[in-house]
């Protein structure tokens, strides 16, 4: 999106900031070690394993810069976020700069034509009028608040949050942000851009292929744009009013389909992949992760800018929309965003998730950059009013509001620091370490939640480890190829897949059959009876099941040297900077168990030990619960013994 002003040095200068600062911090703040965010992620992009429908550009993105010997390869897949990012950011300066020019140009404002004829003064300069002089108009200014404006969105928890891991939706949100630039080309040059309207299926494609969710999004964007700019046609001299022909639209049409089909095709063939024992279907997504995620809870951009950074900015960001729709220069280029903050209202994220990443994250993302050209909006009428207006200390007026928006940049990044900084965030790795690496050889795992699961297969597909260990995902074997792969590899599993497939739970037989050829650690189900308990050992973070019942004395040594696993990993989120919530969940929910088993076999002092971890964990990372009342109400429902389901 051009402007048609001559670009001096600051303008580029700013331009260029405001693209490298918020890579060079993402690339700063990049995970350098496996992330649970990103887990699903790896295993889609790294592992070419079939994860639902999206993820068709990261994917490539991934493999190409794998490829770079440039640290561990999350970090490699990471840098493809930052530089997603900073894409992002150079489209959004332009994009806003423009905005800003347009809207301050002479331009009589609805009502006042009317106002002069009654007035008698038709005659009068278009400046008296109400409109700004020409001479109001600075490129610089619009150019310093776009930058502003840029580093705010760009600096902000949401897009640092995604620009740290890969896979995140900075690529989404980056393909948006193209999508809705080369919709204004083609609106303004709607019969003489066939090439723009070829490009623009081709990036809608690429975005749809990408996460359908902010396809729709660029396209209900663009087609908002569409409207309003054809609704001018007729009070606008440089509007045209009619539309492209219909060759164009169906050559854009083709484009968008080929391009959206080229990039999922490989779907069809991974399966296929030397990863294929994790074939898990395409109908999953990331919302099967939502078993162990405590993400917060769904709430608008608008909330939460107005609770994070002010309802004043939020006031400045509303007048600056709307003095923009009062503008016919540009209220067609004001209303995409209008249209993205009205999808967020109507579809709003999870501000943010801590083993998942909601699907609707970019909608997210294209908001808070939405709220950011707003605020610039209204801090440039501001600014332009106090300069025409001959009233002492209105230039330092004017100043100190450009100020105050600068302010608005450290504050984002500020809380940014805090919430998207994992380049030292090891625990999930030290996790890793501990509940996978140190298994026995040949071991076999039952896993029961789809987080843990993703988890260590990340970790085989990144870093290559334990490929002997067989990892069996109950709430996975229906997918896909899962059930089918697993009894390739091990054939003493038939009668556990046959017990999950007739009646969803496993029996004493078939997990004792597969504990003979294997060592089998399990997590626990607490819909287990007490038969089945009364195999089970505590193991570090795992439980182990033994083929025989065991007693007392068996499980002493053993559950007094289980603590020592689970003591490494809080004392790597101890000495973590930034709070690994992550982590801290996975860890409390394996705390639980275990302390549930241990109560139950009669080892009160053991059980103790493990409330007292848990409470020392919820002490020091209060998002795990919330509240202390959470530790209370567990150690209460020990006590009280409840009846175990007996057989």
């Amino acid at each position: 999106m051009s402007s048609g002003e001559k670009r001096c040095w600051l303008d580029r200068s700013l331009a260029f900031v405001s693209a490298a600062l918020p890579f060079g911090l993402s690339v700063a703040r990049a995970a350098s070690s496996g992330q649970w965010r990103e887990d699903l992620t790896a295993v889609r992009d790294l592992g070419l394993v079939a994860v639902g429908v999206g993820g068709g550009l990261s994917t490539a993105l991934s493999q190409a810069l794998s490829l770079l010997p440039l640290g561990p390869r999350t970090f490699r897949t990471a840098l493809g976020s930052a530089l997603a990012l900073a894409l992002a950011s150079c489209l959004l300066h332009e994009m806003v700069r423009r905005l800003l020019l347009e809207a301050a140009r002479p331009a009589p404002l609805p009502g006042l034509a009317l106002l002069r004829r009654l007035r008698g003064d038709a005659a009068a300069p278009q400046g008296a009028a109400g409109a700004a002089p020409q001479g109001a108009v600075s490129p610089r200014l619009a150019s310093a608040l776009a930058a502003i404006a840029v580093l705010t969105a760009a600096l902000s928890p949401t897009w640092q949050r995604e620009a740290t891991v890969g896979g995140g939706a900075m690529l989404a949100t980056c393909c948006a942000l193209a999508t809705i630039a080369l919709a204004a080309t083609c609106a303004e040059q709607a019969r003489h851009a066939g090439r723009a309207w070829i490009g623009l299926g081709a990036l809608l494609g690429v975005t749809f292929a990408e996460s359908p969710p902010a396809g729709l999004a660029a396209l209900a964007a663009s087609y908002v744009m569409f409207l309003v700019r054809r609704g001018l046609g007729g009070r606008s001299a440089d509007a045209p009013v009619a539309g492209p022909p219909r060759r164009m639209l169906a050559a854009a049409a083709g484009a968008g389909a080929l391009t959206a089909a080229l990039l999922l095709a490989p779907l069809a063939l991974r399966p296929l992949a030397p990863r294929a024992w994790a074939d898990i279907g395409r109908a999953l997504t990331a919302g099967s992760l939502a078993a162990l995620d405590v993400a917060s809870a769904r709430t608008t951009a608008l909330a939460a800018w107005s609770r994070e950074i002010g309802v004043v900015s939020l006031l400045i960001a509303a007048a600056g929309l709307t003095l923009a729709l009062l503008r016919p220069r540009a209220r067609w280029l004001v209303a995409p965003f209008l249209a993205l903050l009205a999808l967020d209202t109507l579809l709003p994220a999870r501000a943010a998730g801590v083993l998942s990443a909601d699907p609707l994250t970019p909608l997210r993302s294209l908001a808070v950059a939405a709220i950011a050209v707003g605020s610039a909006l209204g801090a440039h009428a501001a600014v332009r009013a106090l300069l025409d207006t001959r009233v002492p200390f209105s230039r330092s007026g004017a100043a100190l509001l450009v100020v105050f928006q600068l302010t608005l940049v450290a504050l984002t990044s500020e809380e940014a620091g805090f919430a998207a900084d994992r380049s030292e965030q090891t625990a999930a790795e030290v996790w890793t370490d501990e509940a996978y690496g140190s298994l026995d050889p040949r071991s076999a795992i039952l896993v029961r939640s789809p987080a843990i699961a993703w988890r260590v297969w990340a970790a085989r597909i990144t870093r290559g480890e334990r490929p002997d260990v067989l990892v069996i995902p109950i709430p996975l074997l229906d997918r896909g190829h899962v059930a089918a792969s697993l009894l390739e590899e091990e054939r003493k599993l038939l009668p556990l897949l046959r017990d999950f497939a007739l009646s969803g739970e496993p029996s004493e037989f078939a997990l004792s059959t597969l504990a003979d050829v294997r060592p089998l650690y399990v997590e626990l189900d607490p819909s287990w009876s007490r038969r089945l308990l009364g195999h089970l050992n505590v193991a570090g973070i795992w439980l182990e099941y033994a083929p025989q019942p065991l007693g007392a004395s068996d499980r002493k040594l053993a559950t007094a040297q289980s603590i020592v696993p689970i003591r490494r990993v809080l004392e790597s989120l101890s000495v973590a900077a930034v709070p690994d919530t992550s982590t801290a969940a996975v860890l409390a929910s394996t705390m639980r168990g275990q302390s549930n088993v241990v109560s139950l076999l009669g080892e009160r002092v053991v059980a103790q030990s493990y409330l007292d971890r848990l409470r020392e964990l919820a002490a020091r990372d209060p998002f795990v619960y919330g509240s202390r009342r959470a530790v209370t109400g567990i150690r209460q429902a020990f006590i009280a013994r409840r009846p175990v389901r007996r057989r």
